[in-house]
């Protein structure tokens, strides 16, 4: 979401100057109209997809309220607003007239702006990932990694505003480098690397290294359980707070199955995974496939809550599953470039591209991601139930 060339070393001034006439022949295209255009046709769409977004978020909160209980899309609106910045930020630093015309404070405020944009949307995909961590690949009680929620956005925002400020508090004398479309100030090399990547290309490496890392697991373990239900789960964990009728039969409550008190959803109730038959017999009879769940009820003569046994349908699971796993890939996609870029004093300019394209375009992703969230269809198939 910022430029790659960030965090490359071009302090030393006097070495810099040396070897300037090498340094402009070798970034000469960052500064061509072609190269400028493509950068800002991408942020442009970037930001379109971001005010798509949250315009969509702002409709849903007016009209389907409940669906804000949902992780994915609370995360998904501060996921725009984070990009919307971001473009902004990277359209400001394509016009060199005016970052040139910046005061040292203004300076400070734009790569403050880039940095904050690109680690609010880091730490939010982060903690989308480890909400599918805990959910799916371990055995932390649903409780536990629920109220965990509350605390993603704040702790999130906060590390944001943190961070940046502490890495630009330490640029005294910042200047913007047009010929390599990059921040300078007058420091030792070592120094200027200890503190853009301290305060933003450690935290950007390590979420794209879990992320990378939750995804592959998840989608190990999601092709597991689409070619066999039994013995992969021991109950459906949603990872976000999903309305479970959507997902679920309900069957004839078994025998002495009378609950002790008047809950929601008891997923510590769940029974192991199982592949499940209709209740209807004979020839004919359909065959389903999923989870079995207990669900609280009240008895439709008596009043008195009884556990009834539903079957959690195994495809609309499995597929909601494996859309909110999109999460976790779109700052490996967005952002890999950007750290290669940094572990290198000589990047090709074939990875500069990509890594300065590729965090161009992160509203793009984003905007993909969020029309296949799984809220979206119930969202218009709740409307269409309503107009019928």
């Amino acid at each position: 979401m910022d430029s790659p060339l960030n965090g490359l070393d071009v302090s030393g001034l006097e070495g810099f100057l040396d070897n300037m006439a090498e340094v402009h022949e070798r970034w000469a295209f960052v500064v061509t109209a072609e190269y400028r255009v493509a950068i800002q046709t991408l942020a442009s769409l970037s930001l379109v997809s971001s005010l798509l977004v949250l315009g969509v978020m702002l409709w849903v909160r007016l009209r389907h309220r409940s669906y804000f209980k949902r992780l994915s899309l609370r995360v998904s609106g501060y996921v725009a607003l984070a990009d919307l910045l971001s473009a902004i930020a990277e359209l400001l630093m394509m016009n060199t007239d005016l970052m040139l015309r910046q005061s040292e404070h203004g300076l400070r405020f734009i790569l403050w702006l880039s940095m904050f944009s690109s680690l609010l949307f880091v730490f939010l995909t982060l903690c989308m990932a480890v909400q599918l961590h805990l959910s799916t690949l371990t055995r932390v009680r649903v409780g536990v990694y629920m109220k965990l929620e509350q605390w993603y956005v704040p702790l999130s925002t906060l590390a944001s505003v943190v961070l940046p400020a502490i890495a630009v508090a330490q640029m005294k004398g910042i200047m913007w480098v047009p010929w390599m479309h990059a921040f300078n100030w007058p420091v030792d090399a070592w120094k200027r690397k200890l503190v853009l990547w301290s305060c933003h290309f450690v935290w950007i490496t390590v979420t794209v290294v879990y992320t990378a890392c939750v995804a592959s697991v998840l989608a190990l373990v999601i092709r597991r359980m689409w070619r066999n239900s039994v013995d992969v789960v021991a109950e459906p964990r949603a990872p976000e707070k999903w309305d479970w009728a959507r997902l679920t039969a309900s069957v004839r409550p078994s025998e002495d199955t009378m609950a002790s008190d008047d809950t929601e959803l008891s997923h510590d109730t769940v029974s192991s995974g199982s592949t499940l038959h209709d209740v209807s017999r004979g020839s004919g009879a359909k065959v389903m496939s999923g989870y079995v769940l207990t669900l609280v009820s009240n008895d439709a003569l008596t009043g008195r809550p009884i556990a009834v046994r539903s079957y959690v349908d195994k495809t609309r699971f499995l597929r909601s599953v494996q859309r909110l796993v999109l999460y976790p890939l779109v700052p490996v996609i967005t952002q890999l470039g950007v750290v290669a870029c940094n572990m290198t004093d000589e990047p090709s300019r074939a990875l500069y591209i990509y890594g300065t394209a590729m965090s161009a375009a992160s509203g793009v992703f984003n905007l993909v991601v969020f029309l296949l969230n799984p809220a979206l269809p119930e969202i218009v198939a709740e409307r269409v139930a309503r107009r019928s």
